[in-house]
């Protein structure tokens, strides 16, 4: 992952309830800086399941070369077609 941030836009990615499940799969994504500190992802999703969107702990994992990104989900909010939410720090999977 790029040291100073400016977006990651991708077409691919989930939102995971821990070890649970998926709790959407994401069409399309934008990860950019907050002024305030922090990552915002807002995603449109292909498909969701509104009560694993409820549940904690979330997290956004997008697919990359060889592996994964995988943020904490720390807010989320959303409509019926699109979800916007505050990520913690990146890791690496």
């Amino acid at each position: 992952m790029p040291h100073q941030l400016q977006a990651i836009r991708g077409v691919r990615g989930v939102v995971r309830w821990g070890a649970y499940g998926t709790a959407a799969e994401v069409a399309a994504y934008t990860i950019t800086p907050l002024a305030a500190g922090g990552l915002e992802l807002v995603a449109t999703f292909m498909s969701a399941d509104r009560f694993q969107l409820t549940q904690r702990p979330l997290a956004f994992i997008a697919p990359v070369a060889g592996g994964a990104w995988r943020w904490p989900i720390e807010t989320i909010t959303g409509t019926e077609t699109t979800l916007r939410a505050t990520l913690g720090p990146w890791a690496q999977e």
